[in-house]
């Protein structure tokens, strides 16, 4: 009956159904080997004032999920907002990583904005810069500059690119 009257010490002071489902399954968690064995949840029911089926469950959700998995299965958990690229701008940068792999992050920014329309900023560039394989290389469509018979038709087809 020791437990019992811990807990009930313990609750209390309990602010959320977390600090009171960690309170729960604590000894099964630190003593017990993982899973706990029946016999320990059948002694931490009756210790607790709860059902051995919400015993059960406690420990093995914190296994899985770790502190989230705590969380009554009702709560959400706030995800970071993910800002929706659109799939040209991605290819762009799997052709711009393919073409060179020195860019710097705010020099992506500018081309993304040129080529595509699309703004975004030097960290988005970075995390897609990261993300993205680089895209097969085709042929580029302007040969050797030297192939060019004059150096003014070679300039031309660069400014045109």
């Amino acid at each position: 009956m020791e437990a019992a009257s811990e807990l009930a010490q313990l609750q209390l002071r309990f602010v959320d159904q977390v600090q009171w489902r960690y309170a729960l399954i604590r000894p099964l968690v630190l003593f017990e080997e993982c899973p706990a064995p029946p016999a320990a949840i059948r002694q931490r029911a009756p210790a607790t004032g709860r059902h051995p089926e919400t015993v059960r469950k406690c420990p093995r959700r914190f296994e899985q999920q770790g502190l989230l998995g705590l969380l009554p299965a009702t709560a959400t958990v706030p995800k970071e907002p993910t800002p929706h690229v659109p799939p040209e701008v991605l290819e762009e940068i799997g052709r711009l990583k393919a073409l060179y792999a020195g860019f710097q992050y705010q020099e992506l920014v500018r081309i993304i904005l040129g080529t595509c329309g699309y703004r975004m900023t030097d960290k988005t560039a970075q995390r897609l810069w990261q993300q993205r394989p680089a895209a097969p290389q085709g042929t580029l469509p302007l040969g050797a500059y030297h192939s060019y018979p004059e150096r003014a038709t070679a300039r031309l087809e660069v400014l045109k690119l």
